[in-house]
Formats: structure tokens, C-alpha cells, sequence
């Protein structure tokens, strides 16, 4: 051992730096497996290394490390319910390598090797937090710089790294990566990504009026989807996401719902399907999101009796799944709570004087949607991302006095309004429409899409109605910096609105890439495997039942046809080796040909002299009259001008 570590030298103090920077960035990029405190003792032991780069201080003692692991461990395993298996494993990881870079002895490669390959463990948990593109990109250079640090720490002094041979050998194994991406077995992940640490994005537990103003506010990406079928109208782009259907005076919850359904088998117009891929955005919640009915779904998403999609556990990192969906009411299973959505609290008397009158004029629950959306589209009221405050009698307020509001508040006055006329209706929360990119390859939907409608119970069945569209019925087809006043389009500078020219054209061209990344690379499923592997085979079996003498008599004709081709266009292109041959003997006495000159070269320089000029021209035209124009008489005139001209080229020299 001790004559091992003799045969190298010190790492060179360089090294030692990038090695230093390199776990600065990884503690950097794995800081969504962390917590605060935790986060800020990795950056103070990292700190701590300074001194022995700068001031050349001893490296820790070996007592010290295991004095500071011990401790920091047990601290760990308090919290190791709270941060789960897979991050607490990345903390230890981490742990183990800041501790071995601080107690780094350069003259102990052993030292250097445990800290890199516990590096390397730590590259591939950054590929399992991070997968968009971008950031999959920044840790494979942070990877290529970890591999030049590995070369160099070992190599001689003044060595460079083999960047022509390293490519070399990377070039031999991109078929055997390609071939384990399509073929080795597509597992379930053994844990699943905890997602605590990270704050909670999109449509939360609780809808009032504002909570969807605040969303439409972000251009984060929500979600992205690609259709099998043909593509929807703007009014069937209702993604259905939360239902909101109790309701404090305030604020609007959702009603927790554990019982799965199983829609596949109701009647429905085939014109009305439509299957598709969607690919999810992380965002720390169960939600999923659909259109209208979902009828079949793979583990490990669900549906609910309200036809409500969701995975089984916390969307920590991109999700993708196929869908078919129909575009109709939800049917009401037997059994469901329908009472409560009928559930009001007290209050709002002017608003439940004028349902008790709309519902007194109209008999069944579709005319008395009809008459509703008439008086928010009659009354003056205003489409608002910035409405006054309401307060007390929330319904009463904005249906007398502010007139103005959001999806929400249209969304929440419906509901209640149909509620007090005894027609049960609840508040659905999710995202209209959406931007078609790449040519509408696929449609994005990010949060500025966030909307909220409502559904009531009519015949066994839950109807969608939008009552945002009584006030501002372009909302399906204009942006929504086309429906906004001045003082509304000033809260959004900044964000997408701000987007423009070219940085707003590169910005979707990345976009795009990332998304194919997305769908090729880790939509790259188990199913989408067998499919591939399936086609290949087929493929195979189609090639062996061919008549595969016929054929190779085809093929056989077409390589006789470019043999014969290719002898015909050097017989038209080479001169007779013969000729070529003979003539460079003949003139080679006064001036020797040059294994790169052509023979029409080799005469144009035998007649740079003035006298021989126009006779090394003829002798020129002969020569590519029998080479290229095939004419065999002009071997005759050829071979008696190329004597007159060695009758000049003697006269020359005397």
C-alpha cells in the first residue's frame, strides 16, 4: 500500500481548489433535499476549508472528523422521519464527503479517492432531483470537470488531460449507453421523492377570491400536453383539477374523496373523446389534472367518484401518463353526500332573496343557470384582476356594490346563488385553454391559465357552466392581457407580459427542446418500451416471411447497374494509361512531373515560355479531346503534336 501511494505525487494544489468548488456546487444543486439548518452546516464546514487552501493550515484530525460525523448523524437520524430515506441518505453522502475533503491530505491518494467516488455517488442523486434539461446539462459539465479533476490528481506533473482519447473512447460507448436506455427493465423507483422541504405550487386545499388572481400572476409552467386525436376547440380546453364544495362565508374547501371510480364503461359520443399525454410539473401536491370524464388511466394515478385524477403520492418530480377522456357530465354515483353541496352558512340575506325570485321564475336547474348568467351579463358587472377587498356578506358585496372580480368571485356568487334555490352545485378549480407551441405539436399550460367554473346536478349528472363568460366571453379565445385593464397589465409587468423579440423567441425554442427531453428521454416508460420492442419484433417477423430471393436479384441488378455506371465515368474521365504515361515520358527530359500535378497541369507549366505556349495548348486540346470527349482519332494528332512540341522544347534549350 504504502509503495502504491509512492508512485504518485501530491495533488496539485489546483486540484484541491476544483475539488473544493466542485462540492460547493454540488451542495448548491442538492439543496432541495435539505433543510434550512442542515444547509447552513454544510456551507460552514465547507467554509472551514478555506483556511488550509489559503493559509496553508493542517488538514482536521481524524479524531475531529469522526467527532463532528457522530454528532451531526445522530442529529440526522431525529429528523430522518421527516426527511425520508432518499434524502436522508443524500445528506450523509454529503456529510461524508465535505468531511473528507476538510481531513484531505494531498500526499494520501486514498484520501483523494473515497472523496471522488462519493462525489460521483452525489452527481447521480443531482440527476434524481433535477430533470429538465437546462439544469440535466449543468451537471453533466459539473460531471466532465469532476472526471479532468480525477485525471489530473493522479497524473505527472505538467500533464494535460487526453481530451482527443477521452472523446475517443466516450464515442465507443454511446451504443452500449443508447442500448441500456431501450433495453434495460423500466422499474418502479424503490422510494418516492419527498417533497416537504419544497413549497406547494399551483391550486392549494383552499379557494377565495384572490387565490387564483395570485396564480395567474405566475408564468410557471403548469403542465404540457401532446393529443393522439384530433385537436380540441378552445371550449373543451377545461382541465379539471379541485372541487371546492364547502363553503365558511369566506373561503371555499375541498371535500377530501377516497372513493375510486371506474368511468370506462359509460356511453359516450366517440366525436367527444380524446386521448393524450400529459407531462406534469412537480408541484408537492396529490392533484392531477383531466379532460371532462377521464375513462382510463395506468398505476399509479386514480380517479375518484367526482372524476378527479391524482397520484397516490405527492408530485415531487415530472410525472407523465396517457389519458383518454370524454367531454360530458359527470354522472353522480349513488350514494354520493349531495347535501353537501347544498350547505350555506348564514348570511348574504339580499342574495338569497334574489335566488329564492330567480328560482320561483324558473322551474329546472338549466333555466335557472340561464336566468343567472343573464343578470351577471345584464348587470354591469366588470372583469378584474385587481377588485376591491370584499368583506362580511362576501355574495352580497359584490353583487350590489363592487361589481367587479375574477373567475372566482363569479365562480363562488354562482355557487352560491344555485345553492340557495336548492339545486346542488360545487366550485371546480383548474386551467382553461393553453398556448399550442412547435406548430401545435403540443399544448402548454402554465399558471396564468388558472381558472374556476362551476358544476350543478341536474338529471343524475354533474353540468359544467362558466359564468366568468357571461362578463367576458373572449376570455376562451384572447389572451389574457387582451381582457385587463391598464392598472390589472401593471401588476403582470415583469413577467410573461415582459417577455419579447428575441430573448421571447430563444426562451420557446428551449422551452420546446426541454419538452421533448421530457416526453422522449424520462417519459421513456415501461409501456412506451414494450411498445418499442414490440414494434421491432414485428418488424422482424415481417422481414422473415419476405421472398427474400426476389430481392436479392433486385439488389443484385442495382449493384451491376453502378458497376457498370462507375466504369463508364472513369472510362470518360481517365485518360488511357497508356497515353497519360507515354506523355509525361516524352517530356519528362525537360521537366519533371510532380506526384500532385494532373497532366493538364504538367503541360501548362512545360509552356510557361512564351514560344512554347501555343503549342503546349494544342497538345493540351488533344488530350482532353481523347480523355474526355472518348474520340479516338485525336490519339493520332496527339502523338504527332506532342513531337512537334519536343521539336521546340530542343530548340528551346539550345
Amino acid at each position: 500500500m504504502l509503495a502504491n501511494q509512492a508512485s504518485y505525487p501530491a495533488v496539485p494544489t489546483p486540484v484541491i481548489w476544483r475539488l473544493w468548488l466542485i462540492q460547493s456546487l454540488l451542495l448548491l444543486l442538492l439543496t432541495p433535499a435539505f433543510n434550512f439548518w442542515s444547509l447552513a452546516i454544510f456551507a460552514l464546514l465547507l467554509l472551514a476549508k478555506l483556511p488550509q487552501l489559503l493559509l496553508n493550515r493542517p488538514a482536521w484530525s481524524l479524531k475531529l472528523s469522526n467527532l463532528l460525523a457522530l454528532t451531526i448523524v445522530s442529529a440526522l437520524l431525529l429528523f430522518a422521519r421527516d426527511l425520508g430515506v432518499l434524502h436522508l441518505m443524500i445528506h450523509l453522502l454529503l456529510l461524508a464527503a465535505i468531511l473528507r475533503l476538510l481531513g484531505f491530505r494531498e500526499h494520501d491518494h486514498a484520501d483523494v479517492q473515497q472523496l471522488l467516488w462519493v462525489q460521483y455517488f452525489l452527481f447521480a442523486c443531482c440527476f434524481i432531483l433535477h430533470q429538465a434539461l437546462g439544469m440535466a446539462l449543468l451537471v453533466f459539465m459539473l460531471l466532465l470537470l469532476q472526471l479532468q479533476s480525477h485525471y489530473l490528481a493522479f497524473a505527472a506533473p505538467g500533464s494535460t488531460f487526453p481530451y482527443k482519447s477521452a472523446l475517443k473512447t466516450s464515442l465507443i460507448f454511446v451504443p452500449l449507453w443508447l442500448s441500456l436506455f431501450l433495453l434495460f427493465p423500466r422499474i418502479a423507483p424503490l422510494w418516492a421523492l419527498p417533497g416537504a422541504k419544497q413549497a406547494m405550487t399551483g391550486l392549494g386545499d383552499e379557494l377565495n377570491p384572490g387565490s387564483i388572481e395570485r396564480l395567474v400572476e405566475s408564468d410557471e409552467l403548469a403542465f404540457r400536453v401532446e393529443f393522439q386525436s384530433r385537436l380540441p376547440q378552445p371550449d373543451e380546453l377545461y382541465w379539471r383539477a379541485r372541487i371546492y364544495d364547502t363553503f365558511d362565508g369566506s373561503s371555499w374547501r375541498r371535500r377530501y374523496n377516497n372513493d375510486l371510480a371506474d368511468f370506462s364503461k359509460i356511453k359516450h359520443n366517440s366525436n367527444l373523446s380524446f386521448s393524450y399525454k400529459i407531462i406534469v410539473e412537480p408541484h408537492q401536491q396529490r392533484h392531477l389534472y383531466s379532460l371532462g370524464v377521464p375513462l382510463k388511466v395506468n398505476y399509479p394515478q386514480r380517479i375518484d367518484t367526482d372524476a378527479l385524477l391524482s397520484s397516490r403520492s405527492v408530485l415531487s418530480q415530472r410525472a407523465s401518463f396517457q389519458l383518454q377522456s370524454v367531454l360530458a357530465p359527470v354522472p353522480d354515483f349513488p350514494g354520493a353526500k349531495n347535501n353537501t353541496n347544498l350547505q350555506l352558512p348564514p348570511g348574504n340575506p339580499k342574495s338569497r332573496a334574489l335566488a329564492a325570485q330567480l328560482a320561483a321564475e324558473h322551474k329546472t336547474p338549466e333555466q335557472l343557470v340561464l336566468a343567472i348568467g343573464r343578470y351577471l351579463r345584464e348587470g354591469g358587472f366588470r372583469y378584474s384582476l385587481n377588485p376591491p377587498a370584499l368583506s362580511g356578506d362576501q355574495i352580497d358585496m359584490f353583487l350590489w356594490q363592487s361589481k367587479s372580480g375574477f373567475c372566482s368571485h363569479y365562480a363562488q356568487t354562482t355557487t352560491f346563488l344555485l345553492r340557495a334555490a336548492g339545486v346542488p352545485a360545487r366550485i371546480v378549480g383548474g386551467y382553461l385553454g393553453g398556448e399550442w407551441r412547435d406548430n401545435q405539436s403540443y399544448l402548454e399550460v402554465t399558471q396564468r391559465a388558472a381558472h374556476a367554473w362551476v358544476e350543478y346536478l341536474h338529471q343524475g349528472a354533474w353540468h359544467k357552466f362558466d359564468p366568468t363568460l357571461q362578463v367576458a366571453p373572449q376570455r376562451l379565445f384572447a389572451g389574457l392581457e387582451d381582457l385587463l385593464s391598464a392598472a390589472d397589465l401593471l401588476r403582470l409587468e415583469g413577467n410573461w407580459l415582459g417577455r419579447a423579440g428575441f430573448a421571447k423567441q430563444l426562451l420557446q425554442q428551449l422551452e420546446d427542446l426541454d419538452y421533448y427531453w421530457s416526453r422522449w428521454v424520462l417519459g421513456f416508460d415501461n409501456e412506451q418500451q414494450q411498445s418499442l420492442l414490440s414494434s421491432v419484433k414485428n418488424r422482424l417477423l415481417e422481414l422473415a416471411a419476405l421472398d427474400w430471393w426476389y430481392y436479392i436479384k433486385i439488389v443484385l441488378l442495382l449493384l451491376t447497374a453502378a458497376l457498370l455506371s462507375r466504369l463508364l465515368w472513369l472510362r470518360l474521365t481517365t485518360a488511357p494509361p497508356g497515353i497519360s504515361v507515354w506523355l509525361v515520358r516524352e517530356l519528362s527530359p525537360w521537366l519533371v512531373k510532380t506526384p500532385e500535378q494532373t497532366v493538364l497541369q504538367y503541360l501548362a507549366a512545360l509552356g510557361h515560355h512564351s514560344t512554347l505556349q501555343q503549342q503546349s495548348a494544342v497538345v493540351s486540346a488533344h488530350y482532353q479531346q481523347l480523355v474526355f470527349a472518348g474520340d479516338s482519332k485525336a490519339e493520332k494528332q496527339l502523338r504527332a503534336e506532342v513531337q512537334q512540341l519536343k521539336k521546340l522544347l530542343k530548340q528551346q534549350r539550345r
